[in-house]
């Protein structure tokens, strides 16, 4: 491992960085791939209901218990997201995209950091990326990104006609 690796891998908080064993601590605690899903549906009920304290301690406790679940970091991004965390939204989205480059909402929630940190070229690309993966138009993430692209272009004309 290079110095620069090593240095990045010291920057991030200990429970981002890889696990010393390739056992995730979900599989040491004897976690199931059900209960683990079941653990992220209670987190997005709360999260649904507003109740964001609690979603946010379950989806850190997913994200420490499998930090290669490109789910869990997703979910916590959102999360992160919404409250305008963007600092550390982008850290758990980013990481959400390098474990599974195919998670459409955490390309479509990048999207809406990079607009709030006025990087429109790269949310745009962000929102491109994730309508491309979704051709059929049936998830609501990448139908997000559309009407979000929408309202990017109306803004831009309307700017251009004053």
């Amino acid at each position: 491992m290079n110095n620069q690796n090593s240095s990045n891998l010291k920057a991030r908080p200990a429970w981002l960085k890889p696990p010393a064993s390739q056992v995730s601590p979900r599989v040491r605690l004897g976690v199931t791939s059900q209960e683990f899903r079941e653990m992220g549906r209670i987190g997005a009920m709360y999260y649904n209901r507003g109740d964001l304290a609690k979603a946010r301690t379950v989806f850190e406790g997913l994200v420490a218990m499998d930090p290669s679940s490109s789910d869990a970091h997703a979910a916590l991004g959102a999360l992160l997201t919404r409250t305008l965390e963007n600092d550390l939204a982008m850290v758990h989205l980013n990481r959400a995209i390098e474990l599974n480059d195919k998670e459409i909402a955490a390309y479509v929630n990048r999207a809406e950091v990079k607009l709030r940190q006025q990087h429109g070229e790269a949310a745009v690309a962000d929102l491109k990326r994730a309508i491309e993966l979704d051709p059929w138009q049936k998830n609501p993430a990448a139908n997000r990104a559309r009407a979000m692209v929408i309202g990017i272009h109306d803004a831009l004309e309307a700017k251009s006609i004053m």
